[in-house]
């Protein structure tokens, strides 16, 4: 199902989120419980060369002017306005902080301050965090992480986030709104001989809405076995189980999913992350729902300085707008880049995403959503460290409940300083 998540799709922005190690999907764990096998496989390995024990750091500064010509999203009386965007970024890591097999621990903080023209009253601070570290023993690796994401959803430069978020939107709640999401995240992978291995992992999310919407906490475990068919390819199958914690009349929610998994890697040029299955959800008042979910990444890298990525997922979601409905969410989004002369990148990014809503008990007709985006941009580096470039996007959102459709257009240049 990463958070996914390309407002600028610069090389830089594209770089720091390498180094960064954010979830390669579109799934944030605070949506849902994601089936995806990128998040705790965890394998045996060759050893490691003393580089991966090394300190790593990379610092950022990103300056952009956009100029958004709805920028509260709404259906009518848009409100346009040019703001000023100033992002810096610290990555801080020691150890496989890229393999992710040996021992590694490491840190990344992004402030995100936004300057607004003329409605000042939009004017704001965000906050991006994460931490992540794992030990190695033997047989048995275990890791945590934490992530922190206190936002205002609506503006295209969200590209961290993901789940119910894409190019910075999310449609349940739509417009501008303020949300606050805190991610734990604990795994363990023991390995039971040379060609198999178990994972297990935990989950515990809140997401908080200070605008008033219905705020939720969730609970999720899993539990897989493994098996190494060869250096390039691997699969497991298993299952997961959580809870729903909503503040609402309808009350809390509890599900199961058996899920099958699998990860396919290809001499560097193309990787493969995949899984699917199936949910079924119990609600109190109301009738159990059974759903399929899938996760899938494909990244494949034809030759030096092209690439092409495709992520998409289905999970079901609890409406922060809507008691006693839930929704299922359907996203797909692809990303192609092209470098030309060593120093000119032109990227294009386009995604689509479906919300489907049904009601947890008998009740009222259910909402549907259907959003699109694409975004083109051209990036030049002019130093090994300063990149410039501009962009464009397009967003729309048709929807059966008029209040939350909307049309959007942006349009901006950016300036990146990188060490």
């Amino acid at each position: 199902m990463r958070l996914s998540i390309l407002a600028a799709i610069s090389l830089c922005s594209a770089n720091l989120r390498a180094q960064t190690m954010q979830p390669t999907g579109l799934t944030n764990p605070a949506d849902g419980p994601s089936p995806s096998p990128t998040n705790d496989l965890v394998q045996p390995g060759p050893p490691v060369s003393e580089s991966v024990r090394r300190l790593h750091y990379t610092l950022s500064l990103d300056v952009s002017e956009i100029y958004d010509d709805n920028i509260t999203l709404a259906p009518t009386g848009e409100i346009d306005d040019y703001y000023t965007r100033i992002s810096p970024a610290i990555s801080v890591g020691f150890g496989d902080t890229l393999g992710r097999q040996e021992n590694f621990l490491e840190l990344n903080y992004q402030p995100n301050i936004l300057f607004f023209a003329d409605n000042t009253n939009f004017n704001t601070v965000e906050h991006i965090g994460h931490i992540a570290a794992q030990y190695r023993f033997s047989r048995l690796a275990v890791g945590a992480s934490q992530d922190v994401q206190i936002v205002e959803t609506g503006g295209p430069q969200l590209s961290t986030l993901s789940g119910t978020f894409v190019n910075g939107v999310n449609i349940d709640t739509g417009g501008r709104r303020k949300i606050n999401t805190y991610t734990t995240h604990v795994n363990a992978s023991y390995d039971l001989s040379a060609k198999t291995y178990v994972t297990l992992a935990g989950d515990y999310s809140l997401v908080d809405y200070p605008g008033g919407f219905t705020d939720s906490q969730r609970l999720t475990g899993n539990f897989f076995f493994n098996y190494i068919y060869s250096d390039k390819l691997n699969f497991g199958i298993g299952g997961s189980a959580g809870k729903d914690l909503l503040a609402q009349g309808s009350g809390n929610e509890s599900f199961e999913q058996a899920n099958v998994r699998a990860s396919y890697v290809l001499t560097g040029k193309l990787t493969a992350n995949g899984s699917g299955g199936v949910e079924i959800r119990q609600a109190r008042g109301g009738n159990d729902s059974v759903a399929p979910v899938f996760d899938l990444a494909i990244d494949y890298a034809p030759s030096d300085g092209a690439s092409l990525s495709l992520q998409a997922n289905r999970k079901t979601l609890n409406s922060a707008g809507f008691a006693g409905q839930d929704y299922a969410s359907t996203q797909f989004q692809i990303t192609a880049q092209q470098r030309f002369f060593q120093r000119v990148f032109l990227a294009v990014s386009g995604g689509y995403q479906n919300l489907d809503y049904f009601n947890v008990p008998v009740g009222t007709p259910s909402r549907e959503d259907n959003y699109y985006f694409v975004q083109p941009a051209i990036d030049v580096r002019i130093t090994n460290f300063w990149y410039a470039g501009a962009f464009f996007g397009y967003r729309n959102n048709e929807s059966n409940f008029f209040t939350f459709g909307f049309e959007d257009k942006h349009a901006g240049v950016h300036t990146t300083l990188k060490f």
